[in-house]
């Protein structure tokens, strides 16, 4: 079982960030993996549901696969949640989906996002903060709304996922969850 706080999550995150002084969005995530020297495959996976997968073999090399049926967006916010259990939960003597027993292995599919499984959780809040981390949010907000102080609410989000490469609805959960804007 895991116990860390949303903000130690989001500080990981951020350490990660600031290391690859990323500035800017969209965040190249792809390339923050491989900077922690994760491979990441894509691959079609028979399971439409899972998302992604992550894997660390005996001598810890961790490959990350992602299923190249769904949209670009999921593909990048399943990079992220695999790079979040890749850090906080490979290797650390956590309950492991062990198959076979040489090689640990942590799934993304459709059950990830129900937050029930703290350590789904976790990688959710991981990925959250590292595609679309606090600064960088008050940032583009900032620069969009000084273009145009018009934007709808839903406008203002479909804006922001754009800018930053995530689904409409990832970035509204993470306004949400920010107390940027309001829950529906």
């Amino acid at each position: 079982m895991t116990n860390r706080s949303r903000v130690e999550v989001e500080e990981q995150a951020r350490r990660l960030l600031d290391g690859q002084s990323v500035e800017s969005a969209p965040v190249p995530v792809q390339r923050l993996a491989e900077s922690l020297g994760y491979r990441v495959i894509f691959r079609y996976f028979n399971d439409g549901d899972l998302s992604g997968t992550v894997i660390q073999d005996a001598h810890k090399s961790v490959t990350i696969g992602i299923n190249t049926l769904h949209a670009s967006v999921r593909q990048r916010f399943s990079i992220a949640h695999e790079i979040g259990h890749a850090l906080m939960h490979l290797g650390k003597g956590e309950d492991l989906i062990v198959d076979p027993p040489t090689r640990s292995l942590f799934n993304r599919d459709g059950r990830a996002s129900l937050g029930e499984d703290p350590r789904e959780i976790e990688a959710n809040q991981f990925a959250a903060e590292l595609l679309m981390p606090r600064y960088l949010i008050a940032q583009v907000a900032e620069e969009l709304l000084g273009k145009s102080s018009q934007f709808s609410t839903g406008s203002l989000v479909n804006a922001l996922a754009q800018r930053f490469d995530v689904s409409s609805q990832a970035m509204k959960f993470r306004l949400v969850n920010l107390g940027v804007i309001e829950p529906e």
